[in-house]
């Protein structure tokens, strides 16, 4: 007997490692214009675009604002004049689905859940582009039902309107027989708490869960996990 019967799966640090994809993308690239990318250079362009992203998660910035709004911050703090920040996003978005990642071994994770008759969507931020690559290249599009992409939905996440429209699209969908697993406190975490669904929070790093209280909205997260092996402990009654 199953718990749940529906997944809600983040992508990006969750089933695919996007730090790897990142450090590949943004090496090409660079060296595209004719930059040599060090370690220096990665981690402040990692750390930017973190920022960056929980701008987005927060409704601080647009998306429209956030592709070329890194690179055109990155490339003020290296001092790097000679290349355009909306031609580095176009090629940037481009190579990163190139190359894929799998983490815990998410495919076979994936399969076996699978087979064990569990309905798989992925609920994503990513850029479209970027995101149908990195699924094809992966293999996941053959074993995901759907993929839900927010500049597809309307909305980012945490916002329940995304997840309302989501919900609309899944057959039969029950909030109580559903599972989101992903690894962000503000996009998937939040989400799933805005969305009334149980929150699993993939943790590999063991970050602490922030002081929750005096909090407007306190974050609830039902399962905690280091590995994407214990889903399987989860999801069984």
């Amino acid at each position: 007997m199953l718990r749940y019967d529906t997944i809600l799966w983040d992508l990006d640090g969750t089933l695919l490692n996007f730090k790897m994809s990142e450090r590949y993308a943004l090496g090409v690239c660079l060296k595209n214009f004719g930059v040599v990318m060090t370690e220096e250079m990665l981690s402040l362009y990692s750390g930017i675009n973190e920022v960056y992203w929980q701008k987005l998660e927060r409704g601080e910035m647009e998306k429209r604002e956030l592709l070329p709004g890194r690179f055109r911050e990155f490339f003020r703090q290296m001092g790097i004049e000679h290349i355009d920040p909306e031609l580095m996003q176009k090629q940037y978005e481009k190579e990163l689905g190139t190359k894929t990642y799998f983490v815990d071994d998410s495919y076979e994770i994936v399969t076996k859940l699978k087979e064990m008759g569990l309905k798989q969507y992925i609920v994503t931020n990513g850029i479209l582009t970027t995101q149908q690559i990195k699924m094809k290249n992966s293999g996941f599009d053959k074993l995901i039902d759907k993929v839900f992409i927010s500049s597809v939905i309307g909305y980012e996440k945490p916002r329940r309107e995304f997840f309302d429209i989501v919900f609309e699209e899944i057959a039969g969908f029950q909030k109580e027989r559903a599972l989101l697993i992903g690894d962000s406190l503000t996009a998937d975490m939040r989400g799933a708490n805005h969305a009334g669904v149980d929150a699993c929070w993939y943790n590999p790093g063991g970050k602490v869960l922030p002081e929750q209280s005096g909090s407007k909205e306190p974050l609830h997260v039902e399962y905690e996990i280091g590995n994407l092996e214990e889903v399987f402990g989860i999801v069984r009654e």
